[in-house]
């Protein structure tokens, strides 16, 4: 679990994350891109179908923010959610806070029922979560994601 943490620490830093691409580079690996996000300090007012909410700030990248790709060269099965839509389950465990490496899970449980795929095939299961605004990416692989910074922080001088 150590090396989840070595690779993907850098996402848990940012204030927000947002889902830019996701593809399959080639057959059954998958890419994405993830970019930082940070609240804005100016309050802007929110209004929802008409109805004012108060005010609030909004989260968006910047020039200065971080992007982040992230390459499994082979999955066994990975999910996207509507974080709208997403529920929190007490029943998982997981370490990390937008790049969470899950020691339980339901979608380990769902993929050890609706496949082949188990520890002895084809070999230890891991299950890596990635928590954006509007998206959550589930990916069950056995091995880690490559992560490389493609755009990274300015230096401060």
């Amino acid at each position: 679990m150590e090396a989840i943490l070595k690779e993907l620490a850098e996402l848990d830093t940012c204030a927000s994350l947002y889902l830019r691409e996701i593809s399959e580079p080639t057959q059954n690996s998958l890419r994405l891109l993830i970019e930082e996000a940070e609240v804005l300090p100016d309050e802007v007012a929110i209004r929802i179908a008409g109805t004012e909410m108060g005010t609030g700030h909004l989260v968006r990248s910047t020039a200065n923010s971080r992007l982040f790709e992230i390459v499994w060269d082979n999955y066994v099965a990975y999910f996207v959610t509507n974080e709208s839509y997403a529920m929190p389950s007490e029943s998982e465990k997981f370490s990390g806070r937008f790049a969470r490496y899950y020691s339980k899970s339901l979608f380990l449980d769902y993929i050890s029922h609706a496949t082949v795929a188990c520890n002895e095939y084809p070999g230890r299961l891991q299950h890596i979560g990635i928590v954006s605004e509007c998206h959550i990416i589930d990916v069950i692989s056995t091995a880690l994601p490559r992560v490389r910074q493609m755009r990274p922080r300015p230096a401060l001088h």
